[in-house]
């Protein structure tokens, strides 16, 4: 290896920042000491000077020796400046004295070597000790040319050997300083460009990831929707009550499936290196539905008692982040159920008045009975470590519950757990989760099983102002039964088996709602719903004013109308999906087209009218919008007003404003809610076409 190349070597810009400037700054140590040697013996000027600068040349050779032995670059540069400003530089000014008048441009280099080899604290407190040095060093050298005024006649023609120092300083000078500094600003360049390439990069991941979650998204809940799909119609079919248990046993494993899948996709949309808060409005109500269906379906399996109490007169319509708000909630309902084997449950969703339009919302969880950890500990143990690093960090919840004014805490105790945080949200509405009066008054005849269950049926109802009796046993309840003075008559389904036979003669069928966890809807004429604890506010304002919820099961359903005469028309490239959606549309006796791709889609358009279409959106050739923007395109005002859904497993935040904004006039995901499916067909069916199966009151709503 040649010289050039050894040196092209050491001075490369791709090494790292600190090895690269401590290397050049070597070289032009080396390069400004070997010039005033050359320039000091060119001059004639005193030996010493030459003498003094080998020393210097000796000692930054020996630096560059040191650091390529045992590389502590910092700790070398530490001990080069001491000894060329500690050591070289007073004998300078005590051997030297007539160099007073270059003396302070050579201090300008000693200022950026050490501005540039070591970290800003430590540069600060050596370039002060420094300072202070020169100074005495410039005093010093000062009174001994004032005194020695020999010093001015041994240099003869002072004024032009002095012009030729204070310029060959100057030049010496800002060379290297100019050079170091240049190189300075190639390392921020480099490191500039590097950032902008990582910044790329991490928007490429970022839609790449995006990308990844749709398409996990549907590539997971297409098969969920053909699976629940099937069970919700075998639960209907008039078969053994083995099959339907196994059959509702499928549909609530596939449900705690989804809102896994569901659980996975927040945490992953959750970038915790920049959390940030939205203010958007969101329906509480929706989250704390969500939360409550996945803690009771793992605490149903596991024989565990969830009580839920939420007050009714929270606002409906918040203002904040839904995302980190359900984050915080199912982060710490999961916690629970992972950390409990036995016992029971509460969750208590109260609010506080902060000011007009502010609430405290506050969430408190409450468990008793065994358990297998403490969360506390895991929180801290499994979710803040980092490999690389031995210290504490905040665990994710505590940071969420911080940037919405909150704070997380923590009670355990050996057979006792409590959580509770609150956190502050606007509302702009003052719309109450539950109005009241509720619509029809209703009145409740209620057989609950434990006294527990009862208290907790009870107190919702009475925070819904909703009239109510409270059966004790089995002949207060059969009493008022035959008063048929009741709107909704409610029995738990561990007493309806003791007296199933002594009701079939006082009441009429279709006259009972069955309390329980998970009831096997099976058919029983006296059966009008089934009812899924844990009871609360928002599944009994459903209940009671006849509006669709998950926790209500309708024996023998029907949907409450039919439409023989309407068209509708599905399009989907999966067949086990087509079948999903045709059984169903079946349920209503409407008239099924299927089309198993867009181009399908558009062709059968040409030649049949259609009131209405069921549209997936991840299709081979022609996606969902393409085939959207192709039916409108098309120019035929039969086509222009028929309603179009995008009927999609793509479920990710954000999805149904994309369909909206594309032109779909709603959006149905996947695995389908026969309740929200129902509701849509009923509301873009043209009314003339709908034929109400039950009672005006159901029509009207």
């Amino acid at each position: 290896m040649t010289a050039k190349q050894r040196l092209e070597k050491y001075i490369d810009i791709e090494l790292p920042a600190e090895e690269l400037l401590f290397h050049v700054a070597m070289m032009l140590s080396l390069v400004e000491c070997s010039a005033i040697v050359f320039f000091t013996l060119l001059l004639r000027l005193d030996i010493r000077v030459p003498l003094l600068m080998t020393v210097g040349i000796a000692i930054t050779v020996a630096a560059i020796y040191m650091e390529s032995r045992i590389s502590r670059i910092r700790q070398i540069s530490m001990g080069y400046l001491c000894a060329m400003h500690f050591i070289i530089v007073p004998m300078a000014a005590f051997y030297v004295p007539y160099a007073v008048y270059d003396f302070p441009v050579y201090f300008l280099t000693g200022i950026t070597f050490t501005a540039i080899l070591l970290k800003k604290r430590c540069a600060a407190v050596f370039i002060v000790i420094n300072t202070v040095i020169d100074l005495g060093c410039i005093s010093q050298m000062i009174r001994t040319v004032s005194v020695s005024e020999i010093i001015w006649s041994e240099h003869a023609p002072y004024r032009m050997v002095l012009l030729i120092r204070i310029i060959a300083a100057l030049f010496l000078t800002g060379t290297v300083c100019g050079v170091l500094i240049s190189y300075r600003n190639r390392l921020l360049r480099r490191e500039v460009d590097r950032s902008t390439k990582m910044e790329q990069q991490a928007e490429q991941l970022s839609y790449a990831k995006n990308m990844f979650l749709v398409n996990v998204s549907h590539e997971i809940r297409t098969p969920l929707n053909a699976i629940l799909g099937i069970t919700e119609l075998l639960l209907d079919l008039d078969v053994e009550d083995g099959v339907k248990a196994n059959a509702f046993h499928m549909a609530n494993s596939s449900k705690a499936l989804l809102s896994i899948t569901n659980e996975l996709m927040d945490f992953s949309k959750m970038d915790d290196s920049d959390l940030s808060v939205a203010d958007r409005p969101y329906y509480i109500g929706d989250i704390c539905d969500e939360l409550i269906n996945v803690i009771s379906v793992r605490f149903a399996d596991r024989k565990i008692e969830f009580y839920v109490n939420i007050d009714p007169d929270i606002p409906a319509q918040l203002c904040g982040d839904v995302t980190i708000v359900r984050q915080v909630l199912l982060s710490i309902g999961l916690g629970i159920m992972k950390s409990i084997d036995s016992g029971e449950v509460y969750l208590n969703i109260r609010k506080e008045e902060a000011t007009e339009q502010e609430i405290r919302l506050q969430v408190e969880v409450c468990a008793e009975g065994a358990f297998q950890y403490s969360y506390r500990d895991w929180l801290y143990r499994e979710q803040t470590q980092n490999p690389d690093c031995d210290e504490e960090i905040m665990p994710l919840p505590n940071r969420l519950i911080e940037l919405m004014s909150g704070e997380l805490n923590m009670e355990e105790e050996p057979a006792k757990r409590t959580y509770s945080f609150d956190i502050r949200q606007e509302y702009r509405m003052k719309t109450p989760l539950v109005e009241r009066p509720l619509a029809g008054n209703p009145c409740v005849l209620f057989y609950e099983n434990t006294t527990q269950q009862g208290n907790m049926l009870a107190g919702a109802l009475r925070a819904m102002a909703v009239d109510f009796y409270r059966a004790a046993d089995d002949e207060s309840f059969l009493r008022e039964c035959v008063e048929q003075s009741y709107t909704h008559i409610m029995i738990a389904v561990e007493r309806y088996g003791g007296i199933k036979s002594r009701l079939a003669g006082l009441l009429n069928p279709q006259s009972l709602i069955l309390i329980g966890s998970n009831v096997l809807a099976y058919e029983d004429t006296l059966i009008r719903a089934t009812f899924d604890r844990p009871v609360n506010c928002l599944s009994l304002d459903a209940l009671l004013t006849g509006r669709q919820n998950s926790t209500i099961r309708h024996i023998g359903y029907r949907g409450g109308f039919i439409c023989p005469d309407a068209h509708v028309m599905v399009v989907d490239d999966n067949i086990v999906n087509l079948e999903v959606a045709t059984s169903l549309l079946n349920r209503y006796q409407a008239q099924v087209s299927v089309a198993v791709s867009g181009r399908e889609c558009l062709k059968m358009l040409q030649q049949e009218p259609v009131d209405f279409i069921f549209l997936d959106y991840m299709m081979p050739e022609m996606d969902g919008i393409d085939t959207l923007k192709n039916i409108r395109a098309l120019k035929e005002p039969r086509l222009d007003q028929v309603p179009i859904v995008a009927l999609t497993a793509n479920a990710v935040s954000g999805a149904r404003e994309m369909f909206l904004e594309a032109g779909f006039d709603e959006y149905i995901s996947k695995p389908i809610e026969r309740d929200k499916f129902e509701k849509v067909l009923r509301s873009y069916l043209p009314e003339e076409k709908i034929i109400y199966t039950n009672d005006k009151a159901e029509k009207a709503q």
